[in-house]
């Protein structure tokens, strides 16, 4: 998979059959217009440019891109998912791109776990050793078609049951081992992993067997056991049932997350199935990753006792930290404008009753859990909930530290009415004004702010600009330019180069940008996909702890972002060699280039569209001429800040000649 596959995918699917799947298109002139079908509007702001194979939204959105870019809004995916979904439509097969051995490997784990779980659902039904297991589920009150539906099995009591039967069906220990399936004894033969276990295949998001999890009958240690970490199960990027469950996630809004197998089973044979569970005690960055892909809204019902209350807790924080992405324009006091990092996603607790689980509640009937999930309540609540009832509230330092533990919390509310009322609450709990409560969460904003850039090296102040050898006028760095020759793709590869580079130089350009009321850098700023994957990849780990090199840019391997990663090499080892401030100068002057030139474009896009527009469609014209106006603006604004930023550069270069 590489570029070249990319384009070939997107030539050949026709913009309009595809985008006409979803929105109901009408022609107008030679491109096509429709209500968007990424926010709510009467009148049609969104067009189809046939000749460009793109799209744009000239209402409220105001985004676009071309047929892949639409796949992943409109379906919820990520570039990989969107380019495999248009390939198989378009006929091109990726795996013929992808590594043989690897996929020929990939390939031979997935036959045999599918052998395997084929091998346990046989025992479970078929056989009188099943008959425990069988007992234990109906016991649960799991019926047939969901043991069906789920492929639930069973794993005989004998140390070579599973072995013996792969091994006859022409598999080697070797393989069988690699599949997480057995253990190796020190003679060198091996051993069922899984013994005298009710046995549930794990599936990735297309549905495919990449592991199991097994809950034993009667006494033993552990409870349940999962199959180890293999070159397909990596527990802590795995989530269970989202093959099932994805669908119904993205219909219903919103993902209802638990805490075992047989919580989720029991809800989806119960009609929920917007249900799945985190494999592990707490929710981990990549599994949320996953869910972001279907919906912003998650609702954590976990088991009221106190390991539930610890792993919601730590679930919360994992989100906190994961979700937390959005960045929202601040005003100062001193009339200025910061960034703050706020949750772009909608957190809350379902609590269940002492001493019950999600299945127990299940069980008792579908309107009990319905309750539940429907009171459920807001992140802030429960966490100011939890921090009360360990706090001293009768002490000076009791109430001082319940501010401080809550100040992170509501500090990433975004909407204001919100926001204040979870601050007059906290005023009223700690015996103070909600003005020294504001106080309390500009400085903590503040301190969040200085500790996320220390890394960084310290810019110039501004009332003295650097040096005037480092303010080139154009791209200092000539390296090879992308495949196809746009002029967008190669200042999309120079701004990742920098990004790669040196990651912390981006909260410095963030700053800049707020400086001239500009949105920091974002994934949209990027047209192209396999761009847009590198730079969300990287801008994942941006406040990481643990440092991110080039070649692990990409938390799954893909040989189309491993092609682009090869195109941005060369820039990085040039610009390696950069002074810091060259760089940073460099940086802005790039993101608002590409800026210009796509609101430039867009300017373009939408005079046509006004030019087709037919006789009488008054408001129509109206309409478009309003976000026309808009755009000019915009134009206008990036254009003189761009043009301000190069006669400071020329100003200093002159004084510099003149004073030599």
């Amino acid at each position: 998979m590489n570029r070249s596959v990319t384009e070939e995918v997107k030539s050949r699917l026709d913009i309009v059959d595809v985008v006409g799947q979803y929105v109901a298109l009408q022609k107008s002139g030679r491109n096509y217009k429709a209500v968007c079908p990424f926010h709510n509007e009467k009148t049609p702001s969104f067009y189809v440019f046939p000749d460009t194979g793109t799209w744009h939204c000239f209402g409220a959105c105001g985004t676009g891109g071309d047929v892949i870019r639409f796949i992943e809004k409109r379906e919820n995916l990520d570039f990989r998912e969107a380019l495999r979904l248009l390939a198989a439509r378009a006929g091109v097969d990726l795996d013929l791109h992808k590594d043989p051995e690897t996929l020929s490997r990939e390939n031979l784990l997935l036959e045999i776990n599918a052998l395997a779980a084929a091998y346990f659902q046989h025992q479970l039904l078929q056989t009188p050793a099943g008959a425990q297991a069988r007992a234990y589920l109906t016991k649960r009150e799991i019926e047939q078609a969901t043991i069906e539906q789920f492929q639930i099995g069973y794993a005989p009591d004998g140390w070579d049951h599973l072995l013996s039967y792969l091994q006859g069906r022409g598999h080697n220990l070797d393989d069988i081992e690699a599949a997480g399936l057995v253990v190796r004894r020190d003679d060198g033969g091996g051993y069922d992993r899984f013994r005298h276990r009710v046995v549930i295949p794990i599936r990735d998001a297309q549905g495919r067997v990449i592991g199991f999890g097994g809950r034993i009958l009667g006494d033993g240690e552990p409870k349940y056991l999962n199959t180890p970490q293999t070159i397909l199960f990596d527990k802590s990027e795995t989530i269970f049932a989202l093959d099932l469950a994805k669908r119904a996630i993205r219909a219903r809004g919103h993902v209802v997350l638990v805490e075992g197998y047989m919580d989720v089973i029991s809800a989806h044979q119960r009609g929920f199935t917007n249900v799945v569970a985190a494999m592990g005690t707490s929710v981990t960055p990549p599994q949320l990753k996953r869910l972001s892909r279907y919906t912003n809204e998650y609702i954590f019902a976990l088991d009221a006792d106190a390991a539930g209350i610890q792993a919601t807790l730590r679930s919360i924080h994992t989100a906190r930290e994961s979700l937390a992405n959005a960045s929202i324009p601040v005003p100062t006091a001193r009339g200025g404008i910061r960034y703050e990092t706020r949750l772009s996603a909608v957190i809350k607790i379902a609590v269940m009753p002492a001493g019950l689980d999600p299945d127990d509640v299940l069980r008792q009937g579908k309107e009990h859990w319905q309750a539940l999930i429907d009171a459920a309540i807001p992140l802030v609540e429960y966490v100011i909930e939890q921090a009360v009832a360990q706090a001293d509230l009768g002490t000076a330092q009791g109430k001082a530290e319940l501010v401080k533990e809550l100040l992170p919390t509501i500090s990433e509310i975004d909407d204001v009415i919100e926001r204040r009322h979870y601050v007059g609450r906290l005023a009223a709990l700690a015996g103070v004004t909600e003005r020294e409560i504001d106080n309390e969460l500009e400085r903590y904003a503040r301190a969040l702010s200085r500790a996320r850039s220390r890394a960084a090296t310290t810019p110039p102040p501004f009332d003295q600009p650097p040096p005037p050898d480092e303010f080139p006028d154009s791209m200092p760095v000539q390296a090879p330019a992308p495949r196809n020759g746009r002029r967008e793709d190669k200042i999309e590869v120079h701004i990742l180069a920098h990004v790669l580079i040196e990651p912390d130089m981006l909260s410095w350009a963030d700053r800049e940008l707020a400086q001239s009321r500009f949105l920091p850098l974002n994934a949209d700023d990027f047209e192209a996909g396999a761009n847009r994957a590198i730079f969300d990849a990287r801008h994942e780990f941006r406040y990481s702890c643990e440092a991110q090199r080039l070649d692990r840019v990409s938390d799954e391997p893909d040989l189309a972002l491993d092609a682009q990663l090869a195109i941005l090499t060369p820039y990085v080892r040039q610009l390696d060699n950069l002074h810091a401030e060259q760089k940073r100068k460099d940086l802005v002057d790039s993101i608002l280039r590409i800026r210009l030139g796509r609101v430039q474009r867009n300017c373009r896009e939408l005079e046509t569209v006004i030019r087709t527009v037919e006789i009488g469609s008054e408001q129509s014209q109206i309409e478009l001429y309003a976000q026309l106006s808009h755009l000019l603006k915009e134009r206008a604004r990036l254009e003189q800040t761009i043009s301000s930023r190069s006669h400071s550069s020329h100003w200093w270069r002159d004084r510099k000649r003149l004073s030599g």
